[in-house]
């Protein structure tokens, strides 16, 4: 009878006879391994996780004690063990479980989380609460998958290791973040210098033990439980065990694979072939690299995710992993850039919200030539709420100096990144989860730099004009060929500096719909809104965008046609616009 029909709850797993969780952690990983080739998912950090996950649950009494996961790459079978199971084949999916960690969710899940090295500080802040309060329980941070490569973890060890408050960190160390670790804070935790440097900051050290070991596992975490004082236990795990084909995989270990399936006993992978938007970005900058000896790649941590790891092979240290560390690529880029270097930094919407510091600081205010590839803008699918890339239009645009470009075509990619990169100054572009579109007969793209926006369509007494910002301009050209009246479609291309004149002639319709897949706040429609208004003239604006509310996971193209941003939704607004009252 399988176990993980009746555990579920951490209670039951505290109620097992010890000799009874190996079975239990190998019904978890069949579990895990069924469902991230139904739905996808983060693989292979979960698999990694599974003793460490029942281990926790067995010592710790969780909701009681705060359990605070770095990211929630590693926590699927915490998931399953907190009443979950049931709804895991919904993971990712809309209405389904989180693909992360979200108190709302769960009480269970302590704190919410989807990016890496904030689990030390929000500890170490719930156990100065409890010390405060008297409230009972302890707060243990579970650093891992990459967490120790980013800045942020070392601030919280910094002050943790002083605070000689009786918190919990476990350092599921793994060697990887997506791909392996980078620096030297990895091989120092492969010798005996973590003792040192660990015990040095203040931490009662324990480890390094084996967590797929459970006779070495729970002692040492019984162990830090009792501890009155900061106790960090150093737990070594294999990122994707239990699945050869994770394990077999150097890059990254089945950091997010599927959807697949097992057939005759092997795993087989679903791949569709189509070139996606990061792969058209990396191998334009691929030719840039090769024209001119300056251009150089930073990016913390995403080589796979932005298709670079063909431009190591090709480029060496040219392209260069800073790890999880968006501030530290940002002005390493900057110092590139100071002193003869192009850096291009790529790095998804999401992840240069951590940097907007050393953006405006160290790029924008001394007008250094550093490039934003921005990849993963706009909505993202399954990642959800975390990992939306909803807000770059609206904090990039005011930055003094920085020229913002977003491609629609895949003949764009080469003219926007050259333009980028010969301009005086930051620039930065922005481009979508997902594959290139297929570009329409009646778009001729003129070769050479972005030089302005274009209409797309441009019929004589245009009552109406769409006016757009990346790929969202096809589903306006199509919006505007279903209208019965002339519309007219002006694809902006450059948020930054706008082409007034063409955006004013596109407002001289009387009737404009502002089309942009980031907030509407901040974006291309306030944009529109600002020049009318600093040229005291009227028009009929609607803008259309993202929500002021975070967007959960789903399927993005069912979202965009919940938010009007589909071509039937773009044709209804302006319909509506053009109908309205005068």
């Amino acid at each position: 009878m399988r176990l993980l029909g009746h555990v579920l709850s951490p209670r039951d797993v505290r109620a097992l006879p010890e000799h009874e969780l190996p079975a239990l952690c190998a019904e978890l990983r069949e579990e895990i391994i069924s469902i991230c080739g139904q739905v996808g998912g983060h693989l292979g950090a979960s698999l990694g996780a599974v003793e460490l996950i029942v281990g926790l649950h067995r010592v710790f009494h969780a909701p009681e004690d705060d359990l605070v996961f770095d990211v929630g790459h590693q926590a699927y079978a915490h998931k399953l063990l907190t009443g979950r199971a049931p709804r895991m084949h919904t993971l990712r999916q809309e209405g389904g479980v989180a693909p992360f960690l979200d108190p709302r969710e769960s009480p269970f899940d302590a704190f919410p989380a989807g990016h890496a090295c904030t689990s030390v500080s929000v500890a170490l802040g719930m156990a100065q609460a409890r010390a405060r309060t008297g409230a009972p329980g302890r707060a243990v941070a579970i650093v891992g998958d990459g967490a120790l490569t980013g800045g942020l973890t070392f601030e919280g060890l910094n002050d943790a290791g002083a605070s000689g408050l009786p918190l919990v960190v476990v350092l599921n160390d793994n060697g990887m973040s997506i791909s392996a670790n980078v620096g030297a804070v990895a091989r120092m935790l492969a010798g005996p210098g973590a003792r040192t440097f660990f015990e040095a900051l203040g931490f009662t050290y324990l480890g390094p033990v084996n967590g797929h070991e459970l006779g070495e596992l729970l002692p040492a975490l019984t162990e830090a439980r009792r501890s009155r004082r900061p106790v960090l236990v150093h737990v070594r795990t294999e990122k994707g065990r239990g699945l050869a084909e994770a394990e077999a995989d150097v890059a990254t270990r089945g950091h997010a694979m599927g959807p697949y399936e097992m057939r005759d006993g092997k795993l087989v992978r679903s791949r569709h072939g189509q070139p996606t938007w990061s792969d058209a970005v990396a191998d334009a900058l691929g030719r840039a690299m090769e024209r001119d000896p300056r251009v150089v790649v930073v990016t913390p941590a995403m080589l796979e995710g932005s298709s670079l790891t063909g431009l190591v092979r090709r480029f060496g240290p040219r392209v260069h992993d800073a790890g999880i560390a968006e501030q530290h690529a940002v002005t390493l880029a900057a110092g590139l850039a100071a002193r003869g270097m192009r850096p291009v930094v790529c790095i998804y919407s999401t992840f240069l919200q951590r940097a907007l510091d050393q953006l405006i600081h160290d790029v924008a205010l001394p007008g250094l030539p550093v490039t934003l590839a921005i990849d993963r803008a706009g909505l993202v699918g399954a990642d959800g709420a975390t990992h939306q890339g909803t807000y770059d239009l609206a904090f990039l645009r005011p930055l003094p100096g920085l020229r913002l470009y977003v491609p629609t075509l895949a003949e764009d990619v080469d003219a926007v990144l050259a333009t980028a990169l010969s301009g005086p100054g930051p620039a930065a572009f922005r481009f979508p989860r997902g594959t290139l579109p297929t570009t329409p007969a009646s778009i001729h793209v003129e070769p050479g730099p972005v030089s302005g926006a274009r209409w797309l369509r441009r019929p004589d007494g245009a009552v109406a004009a769409i006016v757009t910002l990346g790929p969202l301009g096809l589903a306006a050209l199509e919006a505007a060929a279903s209208l019965d009246f002339p519309t007219a479609v002006l694809d902006v291309l450059a948020l930054a500096p706008l082409d007034v004149e063409k955006v004013l002639q596109a407002c001289a319709t009387g009737n404009v719909v502002t089309v942009e897949e980031g907030t509407t706040h901040g974006g291309l429609g306030s944009a529109v809104l600002e020049l009318l208004a600093a040229r005291g003239l009227t028009a009929r604006v609607r803008t259309l965008g993202l929500p002021d509310a975070p967007v959960p996971h789903g399927d993005a193209r069912a979202q965009r046609r919940a938010l009007g941003l589909s071509p039937e939704g773009i044709a209804s607004a302006v319909r509506s616009l053009v109908a309205g009252p005068r």
